[in-house]
């Protein structure tokens, strides 16, 4: 957009304010945005209109208009609004009597009379209207040591609204994982808002070094998303290198992982000698900890490992007690970085769910906690799982055909109700030694694993996903998936499913075949809201959300370089890295 189109639409802005006499409305919503904002920390208690006390901080508003917040507040440094519209002369006379200095200027255009960052910058309602929203942000991270957002977003352009702003793009322009929500003022819902709070000062944190071990059955690549240990390694080390960490990847041969140095610690011609040739799409994966691929893998890793070794470093084991020589022989901090599995053995361990650590504590008859044990979901790209609203005429079951999984559920409840049921995973519709038989099924077409384009179609078109496990689930990552992309799920109502399925919201956690039923009748009906389902999806188990979470933990686990359990950080600012998001 050029600047003559932009001062016809700051036009329309600067007649909507008028002559600036009522503007209770909009100062009645500035107390949602400075909540948001995280300015409650500075409000002063007993105020209900707002007082918030700045104890001495400098802050710059870009596009306040003629009611900053900062009218709100007391006890500030350096003021300044910087707004392109013109006011009234008794706005700006209000201003200097509040010593807040009004600066008659685009914020894209704003130059700081010193070298000194503001404490603060503040940006709310302002990038629809604004000219050029991506300079105004970075402005606003050039002059604010912290820079607080609140905007609307994914609303159409209308005349003095030329942009539209997208969660994304402001995750992207801010470099953070930023929160949405949805306000109700005067009984009605408002169009869905984003707000951040950006740190803009140089990164203190020290970075580190991880040696990140693959499996030795199965090449690391996106495309076998019938593994989870495969996929979990793949998103765990580009998350890692998205925050600037050191990742050094040790896998098979034919690995495609996102890192700063690849080692092969097997051919694939060694991996083929000890499984042969078979079809993973269709047969179940082979391993064992103690074969061939594994002994050889682990040698030739902590021969490297050995060679290439810095004080501090971290070593990440994705497979138990498979890989628990590699510990031993390298004398690494390790870390057991995702158990979905009983055979763990380090100090530093990472579960995937609540359900699961308690679950394994009570298997070695542990009664105590762990301070260096932490939950930290499983993690998912919401690029690979979309949200689609638009739903087909057919039931889900992805993943292996076993009994325990509840693939016999699936299709007794789609038989009862009418429904086709496709099944996609490893196994097939018959296997003696499971007790399952499902090849008289008309209502049931059997497709095998899918890779992860035909797995996002699955899921975006169905009208609902089972996930009926009879075993205490550990995280049963299908949930997930399917509700990232829209589609809620059907799941028994124990392990994981408490803390992954809203229930009522985004599915149902059944106990009976009537539950089963109910649930899936109230999802067809629609009842469940894909938004809803893909919202918590994506706000709790997005690779952008959960790789802050390994970030917190493993600076945790860095400080037993130093005091350990009783180091201080005399900077920490918040602690959020448990917080869900509802």
């Amino acid at each position: 957009m050029n600047l003559e189109e932009w001062e016809k639409e700051n036009e329309t802005e600067r007649k909507w304010w008028g002559d600036c006499i009522n503007t209770s409305d909009e100062e009645t919503k500035q107390l949602d945005y400075a909540k948001h904002m995280g300015l409650d920390q500075y409000r002063i208690l007993g105020f209900l209109g707002g007082n918030y006390d700045l104890q001495g901080k400098s802050v710059l508003d870009i596009g306040g208009g003629p009611v900053s917040i900062l009218l709100k507040c007391r006890n500030f440094g350096k003021a300044v609004v910087v707004d392109p519209c013109e006011f009234p002369d008794w706005i700006l006379e209000r201003y200097k009597k509040a010593g807040i200095e009004f600066l008659n200027e685009m914020g894209e255009e704003y130059i700081s009379d010193s070298t000194a960052k503001f404490d603060e910058v503040w940006i709310y309602n302002v990038l629809q209207h604004s000219w050029n929203p991506e300079r105004l942000l970075n402005r606003a991270k050039k002059f604010g040591k912290v820079v607080r957002i609140f905007e609307w977003i994914n609303i159409d352009r209308t005349p003095g609204h030329p942009h539209v702003q997208t969660k994304e793009w402001l995750d992207r322009q801010l470099n953070v994982y930023g929160q949405t929500v949805q306000l109700t003022w005067a009984g009605r819902s408002t169009p869905l808002a984003y707000y951040a709070i950006v740190s803009t000062e140089e990164e203190k944190e020290e970075k580190f070094r991880f040696h990140l071990l693959g499996l030795a059955h199965l090449p690391t690549r996106k495309e076998i998303s019938a593994c989870a240990y495969t996929q979990k390694v793949y998103k765990l080390a580009s998350m890692l290198r998205s925050l600037g960490h050191y990742v050094i990847f040790y896998g098979v041969e034919n690995s495609e992982v996102d890192c700063d140095e690849y080692h092969i610690c097997l051919t694939d011609k060694e991996r083929r000698a000890c499984y042969g040739d078979y079809d993973w799409n269709k047969e179940f994966f082979k391993h064992d900890g103690k074969d061939a691929a594994y002994t050889g893998f682990a040698k030739k890793a902590i021969e490297t490992i050995n060679k290439i070794k810095q004080p501090k470093d971290f070593l990440l084991i994705p497979m138990g007690n498979y890989q628990q020589s590699i510990s031993e022989g390298t004398g690494l901090l390790t870390v057991e970085s995702g158990i979905g599995y009983t055979g763990f053995f380090a100090k530093n361990k990472i579960f995937e769910s609540y359900a699961w650590m308690h679950y394994c504590y009570g298997l070695i008859k542990q009664g105590d906690g762990s301070w260096y044990d932490a939950v930290i979901p499983n993690y998912f790209d919401p690029n690979d799982f979309p949200l689609c609203e638009e739903k087909g005429d057919y039931f889900l079951y992805i993943g292996r055909v076993i009994k325990r999984k509840g693939v016999q559920v699936a299709s007794e409840v789609s038989k009862f109700l009418g429904k086709k049921l496709i099944i996609a995973g490893q196994g097939g519709l018959k296997n003696e030694a499971e007790g399952i038989d499902l090849t008289k099924e008309k209502h049931i077409e059997y497709i095998g694993a899918v890779g992860p384009e035909k797995r996002k179609e699955l899921y975006g078109k169905a009208i609902l996903t089972f996930v009926p496990t009879y075993y205490i689930g550990p995280f049963e990552g299908v949930a997930v998936e399917s509700m990232m992309c829209g589609t809620p799920v059907l799941t028994s109502d124990w392990g994981v499913f408490s803390e992954t399925i809203q229930h009522g919201v985004t599915g149902f956690r059944c106990r009976t075949f009537d539950d089963f039923i109910w649930g899936a009748k109230q999802i067809m009906a629609g009842k469940i809201s894909s938004k809803d389902c893909n919202k918590w999806a994506v706000d709790n188990y997005s690779m952008d959300r959960v790789k802050y979470m390994y970030n917190e933990y493993f600076k945790k686990v860095y400080d037993l370089y130093s005091q350990g359990w009783y180091q201080l950080h005399p900077d920490k600012t918040e602690l959020d890295w448990l917080k869900k998001y509802y």
